[in-house]
């Protein structure tokens, strides 16, 4: 029987943004909420929505933006100019930041799906846009079309993680483009870098089919791939081990050492339940040893799906479907 836990309350966008439509937010690696913001009076000047209507929307007008990165009280604001493209990750870069558009817009994506095209009749969207402190634009790359989670690591390192419609197009030796579907999980070194891709090293072994869950640590990254929900562990160069999983449907990942949480969360009659599974690896073999029910804090049971799902060691952090200005956090205590 799964025993209950309340979380506790990480962080909240202050109240002086609640005026402001909030694009993406997340926990950085020092535990500090970054959020992206547009001024609404943008919205009603241009008569489009901020909110995208569909997987690939027409192209929009340049619009202005702010970063907003909360330590505690303080605050420090970056503003960006000329944003062209539907923005719905962030995370830190530096002391800047880096931002991530999850979708390709349509006519560059059916253009460049057609393998035998041409490549020098394709200019394909950098998605990935990474600012300094002040704003300025440091780098840009393409990371493919469906991305599902951007995530920095200390050392500057870029991972970016795919759901299952993801594509990525690249360039053929006889000068066309070709298109690799399902890329799982790929590491940028730096916004100038080659990606390096999960799937090279584990072969057919692992089907990257979405990555489910994903845990970006200081020294080791942890990625849960569906479907088969092997936890395949990364360092800074490579793909480390793969252990089979006998947990499956996990959200969310929190690790420290050889223990495990994996976040489940699933419908219960009508409710909807967060549920941490934790396990231990030992042996090459991962063991589930007990689980526990996620409560809010005081005890108030969630009305919607965990979303945001940042992994970092030890530390989940989630925010309630339709609310991404509160996260909250969930901290494996075992080692």
């Amino acid at each position: 029987m799964a025993c209950n836990r309340n979380l506790a309350l990480h962080a909240t966008l202050p109240e002086r943004y609640a005026r402001f439509d909030l694009l993406a937010s997340t926990i950085d690696h020092r535990g500090r909420l970054l959020a992206l913001l547009v001024d609404p009076a943008q919205e009603a000047a241009s008569g489009l929505p901020w909110k995208r209507p569909g997987p690939w929307s027409p192209p929009i007008p340049r619009f202005d933006a702010t970063a907003v990165l909360c330590d505690g009280a303080d605050i420090h604001e970056i503003p960006l100019h000329g944003l062209d493209q539907w923005f719905s990750q962030i995370d830190i870069f530096g002391e800047g930041v880096i931002l991530g558009a999850a979708r390709i817009p349509r006519p560059e994506y059916g253009q460049a799906y057609e393998q035998s095209t041409p490549a020098n009749d394709i200019t394909l969207p950098r998605n990935v846009r990474a600012f300094d402190s002040v704003g300025n634009p440091v780098g840009a790359f393409y990371a493919g079309d469906g991305i599902e989670q951007l995530l920095t690591d200390p050392g500057g390192r870029i991972w970016i993680s795919y759901f299952d419609e993801a594509t990525y197009q690249f360039h053929s030796p006889d000068g066309t483009w070709s298109c690799i579907d399902m890329p799982g999980l790929a590491r940028w070194d730096n916004p100038c870098s080659d990606p390096w891709f999960a799937f090279n090293d584990t072969g057919s072994e692992v089907f990257w089919c979405d990555c489910y869950a994903l845990n970006v640590g200081r020294l080791l990254v942890h990625a849960c791939p569906y479907v088969g929900f092997p936890l395949v562990e990364i360092d800074a160069r490579a793909v480390r081990s793969i252990t089979p999983n006998p947990v499956t449907r996990c959200h969310g990942l929190a690790v420290s050492g050889s223990t495990f949480a994996f976040l489940d969360h699933h419908r219960h009659g009508e409710a909807i339940v967060w549920q941490i599974r934790q396990a231990r690896r030992q042996d090459g073999e991962i063991t589930e040893t007990g689980r526990q029910t996620l409560l809010l804090p005081g005890g108030r049971e969630p009305t919607g799906w965990a979303r945001g799902r940042v992994g970092r060691d030890a530390n989940l952090w989630m925010y309630e479907e339709g609310n991404p200005r509160h996260w909250y956090r969930y901290q494996l205590e075992c080692g």
